[in-house]
């Protein structure tokens, strides 16, 4: 298992950083899985995608990196390089759930107190706060200088072309699609901030609700419904085109920033249901503990990758976001109240040779809350091996072999196993016992 910091105060010392404190962006895409982006080759018709296939291209894409099941958890983690049993998001962040907690550090936070000189900003979902913690000002006040989006999903009457806008606290009601928008706030900031800066967007798109996005955005040939739940799969993949073009439209809007910047483009969860054809699942997908609910893309590109074109079939988590902005702001060692669970992705940068770091990696689900959940799923990998451990309601355990059975069809434990999934089932057992004693 890779050593968690025990709960002190402690100073984690970052391999492989990096001290040209180039620019730093993060792209979050909200329901898009591997099976929807094309660079992958996982889905059977995925949309189309070339300025995320052209991130791989002048990148490294992890073929093998691990989200939780929906947003707000995956969000967390990425925020605070912790699960969520460390920071009690297992679920989604409501009025009647615990939203982030101030006195968590987040990425911003991070950079402050290393004294890196970057200026931050998020843009799009936040998804991290509530009504009584934060309400419009969450992101603020969770460390960010310069917030622009929304508190969570589209919900009632709202949708892509009428959506609480906030900025900074202060809210309005928009009229433009809020895919665009994304990048029209993104991009104004970039052209005054000083640099380096870390840029979050964290896009809204290709969650629902389905909808119409501009034609000029996409290229597929919307049927004429009444509803666009009566053709999901259509207007799905629209919204993924279109939010590849706004993400190339920054890109071109950055100018010469864009050779200096560092970029993620990573998947908050799966695919939903409603959206996913074979070879995937439907019962495997967003909010499910299988990989078609966690197994998410995840690229970095940019001037702190060597030899770019790779793939790495490393174990990652989005927690791993964390250390790696350290690393690449040029972090050495970083005083830090919280302990994390964050792994600097920074030398597969640098090395196209370099080993998985994790021998293991962990993604989890609880609801309605950790204290009494109903429902707890425990996810925990190796190399080729998977244990799925339920408790509440759900209680049981399911083994896969990933190498063998990737859409998790066969779950050994219904059967007499061999010795190596034996001795598979008790090694992940004993990982995620120990893991969980660091809580």
């Amino acid at each position: 298992m890779t050593p968690t910091t025990p709960p002190a105060v402690a100073l984690f010392v970052l391999a492989g950083f990096s001290l040209a404190q180039d620019n730093i962006l993060i792209l979050l895409a909200d329901d898009m899985g591997v099976d929807n982006v094309g660079v992958y080759a996982e889905g059977g018709t995925p949309p189309a995608t070339p300025t995320i296939d052209a991130l791989a291209q002048t990148g490294v894409l992890f073929r093998n990196a691990w989200s939780n099941p929906l947003c707000s958890p995956t969000r967390a983690t990425i925020q605070t390089g912790r699960y969520g049993f460390r920071t009690g998001i297992g679920h989604l962040v409501t009025n009647n759930s615990q939203p982030l907690a101030f006195d968590e550090v987040t990425l911003p936070e991070m950079l402050d107190a290393g004294e890196t000189g970057y200026a931050h900003a998020a843009f799009g979902k936040w998804h991290l706060g509530n009504d009584d913690v934060g309400g419009p000002l969450a992101a603020n006040l969770a460390g960010y200088g310069h917030f622009v989006g929304t508190e969570e999903n589209f919900v009632g009457a709202y949708g892509y072309y009428h959506w609480p806008k906030i900025e900074n606290g202060f809210e309005s009601i928009s009229a433009q699609y809020a895919t665009s928008d994304n990048i029209d706030e993104a991009a104004a900031w970039m052209d005054v901030a000083p640099e380096p800066w870390l840029c979050y967007i964290a896009f809204n798109a290709p969650h629902n609700p389905l909808h119409w996005p501009p034609k000029y955005l996409h290229s597929v040939d919307l049927p004429d419904v009444d509803d666009p739940r009566r053709s999901p799969n259509s207007f799905f993949r629209a919204a993924c085109e279109s939010m590849d073009a706004e993400i190339l439209r920054l890109f071109t809007l950055m100018g010469d920033k864009y050779d200096r910047t560092n970029i993620f483009f990573i998947g908050d969860n799966g695919t939903p249901h409603d959206v996913t054809v074979p070879p995937f699942d439907p019962d495997h997908a967003k909010l499910t503990p299988y990989e078609g609910g966690i197994n998410v893309p995840f690229i970095v590109s940019g001037p702190a990758v060597v030899q770019p074109g790779r793939e790495s079939d490393a174990l990652i988590s989005t927690a791993d976001v964390y250390m790696t902005v350290a690393g690449l702001a040029g972090m050495s060692s970083l005083p830090l109240q919280n302990p994390v669970d964050s792994v600097s992705l920074v030398p597969y940068l640098d090395d196209p040779d370099q080993e998985s770091i994790r021998s293991t990696v962990f993604s989890e689900f609880f609801f309605p809350d950790l204290d009494n959940p109903t429902i707890v799923w425990r996810m925990i990998r190796d190399n080729r091996y998977k244990l799925i451990v339920r408790g509440g309601q759900q209680a049981g355990r399911e083994l896969y072999d990933l190498q063998d059975d990737p859409f998790e069809r066969k779950n050994l434990m219904d059967e007499p196993m061999t010795p190596d999934q034996m001795a598979a089932f008790l090694y992940l057992s004993q990982e995620l016992v120990d893991l969980l004693a660091t809580g």
